[in-house]
């Protein structure tokens, strides 16, 4: 799975997306949106999960079904959205934002079948990664964008 990372991003993430795919596939490659809103990609075997806090952006592509979510930790009163969205008590806000992500994350897969894995990738967000796929390359955008 290759997960690109990007700070300070204002443009359109489908674009970006393609971008992303065109940069690891060497040709052109388009995104689609299912009814739900779920990205995928025409005619090809590949999973694109997307998401975005303030300009931070992650995508994640992989030859298996993958979700991601990106959240920036800011100061709220998390329990309440705990209490309603996730039906768990939470300790603290890193806490919070863990299982949030990880809510986030296995939702945009929708399924099952995966493992979690957490990264900080920005200072101040918590990413949460849910798929079958466990192996993670990074790649900073800033390195084909200009």
């Amino acid at each position: 799975m290759v997960i690109f990372t990007y700070r300070n991003y204002n443009g359109n993430s489908k674009a970006l997306a393609e971008i992303c795919l065109k940069q690891m596939l060497h040709r052109d490659v388009y995104l689609s949106y299912y009814g739900n809103g779920k990205p995928f990609v025409v005619d090809e075997n590949f999973f694109v999960s997307i998401s975005h806090t303030y300009k931070d952006i992650v995508i994640a592509i992989s030859e298996k079904e993958v979700g991601i979510d990106i959240e920036y930790k800011k100061s709220r009163h998390y329990q309440n959205i705990a209490d309603n969205m996730l039906k768990k008590d939470i300790k603290d806000i890193d806490e919070f934002y863990k299982e949030w992500t990880k809510h986030e994350a296995q939702y945009k897969h929708g399924g099952e079948n995966g493992e979690f894995a957490y990264f900080n990738i920005f200072e101040d967000t918590q990413v949460t990664i849910f798929s079958e796929d466990t192996e993670y390359k990074f790649v900073p955008m800033e390195s084909f964008i200009e």
